[in-house]
């Protein structure tokens, strides 16, 4: 199974293997997939104390190995020091030391699994860059699916599929990532999903914690980037 980042990254690329989404959004939206994953498997809560001096802060309940090496590496930032603020975190030195070449790291991945392939191909006719088309189609075609059949059917999706949806929301990538559909529906029912019942409490508030602390990092490198 793919990690949501690994399924948030496939989103992020065309079929041709360009990038759909800037590097300043999608970096920082990687790094907080990381941490939701780590929530949704028990091993991360965020505080909802109302007070402001603990409300969002992160803390490891369980250091047991995920058998991922990304999640681990993840948890292991997490844990020293705890009891940051969500966005203090993802924009730490020490997290972003952990995630830095997250990016290449999950695409090499992505190649090893026979998903996507590595070309370089010329910009203007001379400028290299590399792109990353996609082989097999079916993983890229099975995370659209679990989306359509959540927003679009409204079927009952699963908790990873709606940390995903609320990931891209995050990230401003939902309706992008779902071309030819009605964007005020796909809107309203990502909102009524991520709103409603579909976790235990303490995982909800940690992922909307995350997710939230995710935007604001990456809007500020977008910001960052563009002045």
């Amino acid at each position: 199974m793919m990690l949501i980042a690994e399924e948030f990254l496939l989103l992020c690329l065309d079929e041709a293997g360009s990038r759909r989404l800037s590097v300043e959004k999608v970096d920082p939206a990687l790094g907080g997939a990381l941490l939701a994953e780590l929530a949704l498997m028990g091993r991360i809560v965020v505080a909802d104390d109302p007070g402001w001096r603990q409300r969002g802060r992160v803390t490891v309940t369980s250091t047991e190995p995920t058998g991922d090496t990304e999640l681990d590496r993840a948890l292991h930032a997490v844990a020293a020091p705890q009891g940051r603020r969500a966005k203090d975190l993802i924009s730490s030195m020490s997290f972003r030391r952990i995630t830095k070449g997250l990016r290449d790291r999950l695409l090499d991945r992505l190649v090893t699994a026979g998903v996507l392939a590595r070309r370089r191909k010329p910009v203007l006719g001379f400028i290299p860059r590399t792109v990353w088309p996609t082989v097999d189609a079916g993983p890229r075609q099975g995370v659209c699916e679990r989306l359509r059949l959540a927003l679009v059917d409204r079927l009952t999706p699963s908790q990873r599929t709606v940390g995903l949806i609320s990931l891209l929301q995050a990230t401003g990538h939902l309706t992008t990532a779902m071309p030819g559909e009605d964007r005020r529906a796909l809107q309203a029912r990502a909102k009524s999903l991520t709103e409603g019942d579909w976790a235990a409490k303490a995982v909800k508030q940690a992922i909307q914690e995350v997710y939230a602390a995710t935007a604001s990092v990456a809007a500020g490198s977008a910001a960052a980037a563009g002045s």
